[in-house]
């Protein structure tokens, strides 16, 4: 007995870049090996060619064909868009990191350095201040106190 073949692979595949003929062809395949998984549950076999080709007459109908190549565009167009997002969301990191890093490098000339001062720099700075400011108090002092009173000049001449 000669053995049928089915003709599906090239009613689903139009050319060899076909990628969604491909997928297509992939779910058939899926579905035939759910089929004479099912059919050797029930009968306790597996199908023979005539058992078999019911399932190839039903696949290969123009209703059938478009429904795989259908859920294949799907199946490909979910992937491309998650592909696509991933790689959007990895640009998106890229370029946030870029710019703090730009950002930082714009910034550091901008500050000013800092400059360590030394203890003794700042014992010195504490002293000075200090005494400016009794200077500024003995001023003050000098001042209220000679408030209206007569200060008596003597000039000397030689």
């Amino acid at each position: 007995m000669e053995r049928k073949y089915s003709n599906i692979f090239s009613l689903l595949v139009r050319n060899q870049s076909d990628i969604v003929g491909h997928i297509a062809y992939a779910l058939y395949k899926s579905e035939k090996a759910n089929y004479i998984e099912h059919f050797c549950a029930i009968n306790n076999r597996k199908p023979t060619d005539d058992e078999l080709s019911i399932f190839h007459d039903i696949s290969s109908q123009p209703d059938s064909v478009n429904k795989y190549r259908f859920v294949a565009s799907n199946i490909l167009s979910r992937f491309i868009d998650n592909s696509l997002q991933e790689s959007i969301q990895g640009i998106e990191r890229s370029c946030y990191a870029r710019h703090a890093d730009i950002l930082k490098d714009v910034i550091k000339p901008l500050r000013p350095p800092k400059k360590r001062i030394s203890f003794l720099h700042g014992v010195a700075q504490s002293i000075a201040g200090a005494f400016i400011f009794a200077l500024i108090v003995a001023a003050f002092m000098f001042i209220i106190s000679y408030k209206g009173a007569e200060v008596p000049f003597v000039i000397i001449q030689r």
